[in-house]
């Protein structure tokens, strides 16, 4: 789960896999722990009768499980559901199962392709880049993605080159872009395409498209330095002064230790993109 909880309900020998972001649950703890922190995650799938068989068979609460297939069968609002797993549990406080129903029932009030955009945006913002790039490719091939205003998918669109762009996929990046500032007319998606050019090193095609959009120099200007001025942030500093210590490892006769501390940068590296990669 991420975090240690105190689990004071029974530990199930077989777990609820959770297909959406592929995690186990091994309580009720865990569960309520999953509900609270992937809220706009939920659908009204969520209220199944495989959740309510493994309540029953493997946490050995047949009375909630029962209330929760009554629930299904009265077919209750998903926040109706949701809130009497919380209750039971006792893992949140009342404000905050308050605070999250009233999410679930607000999410309950849109349209499908409004809750699916919400979800792939709360995707990204957990890190889960590669799901919110399958959910954002489905949502914007949908037939409500040809009737909803331009804004709006241009929007996704900028979603989705943001979403490349953490993954260092610069060209599929300068892709959406373009296509989301075709359609927003918004001065971030087209600053993002010409950012992903910098980021390609490819100055030519840079300079041409931001010709093209009727940048002038000093503007053209401005945006290499914004790129500069990130390249030097505060936490960029630190890590080339740790690259400076490293490299004078060899000189001070410690070869071993150059060669581990090599390769423990690049294994934190290749951790974290499989990060940003897990579905």
């Amino acid at each position: 789960m991420g975090e240690l909880l105190l689990c004071r309900e029974s530990i199930a020998a077989m777990p609820f896999y959770v297909e959406g972001i592929s995690i186990n649950l091994y309580s009720l703890e865990e569960l309520s722990y999953y509900i609270a922190n992937n809220t706009y995650l939920l659908e009204p799938d969520f209220m199944s009768e495989e959740l309510c068989t493994w309540i029953d068979k493997e946490l050995k609460r047949t009375n909630l499980a029962d209330k929760l297939r009554d629930m299904i069968r009265e077919q209750v609002k998903l926040a109706t559901f949701v809130e009497l797993i919380l209750k039971e549990t006792g893992y949140c406080t009342g404000q905050e199962i308050i605070n999250i129903c009233a999410a679930i029932s607000d999410m309950e009030e849109r349209s499908d392709f409004e809750c699916n955009k919400i979800r792939a945006d709360r995707l990204m913002e957990r890190d889960k880049i590669l799901a919110a790039i399958y959910e954002y490719k489905r949502l914007l091939g949908t037939e409500d993605a040809k009737q909803e205003d331009p804004e709006v998918v241009g929007n996704i669109w900028h979603n989705l080159g943001t979403a490349y762009a953490r993954l260092y996929m610069f060209d599929g990046a300068i892709e959406c872009y373009h296509i989301a500032y075709s359609l927003n007319q918004n001065p971030e998606s087209r600053k993002g395409e010409l950012m992903a050019y910098r980021c390609k090193r490819d100055e030519s095609d840079f300079i041409r498209v931001a010709m093209e959009y009727g940048l002038d120099d000093n503007e053209m200007q401005q945006l290499r330095n914004e790129l500069t001025m990130v390249s030097r942030s505060e936490r960029m500093q630190e890590f080339e002064a740790q690259l400076e210590e490293i490299a004078r490892l060899p000189e001070q006769g410690e070869k071993e230790k150059y060669k581990q501390e090599i390769q423990a940068i690049i294994q934190n590296w290749k951790d974290g993109y499989r990060r940003l990669c897990r579905v």
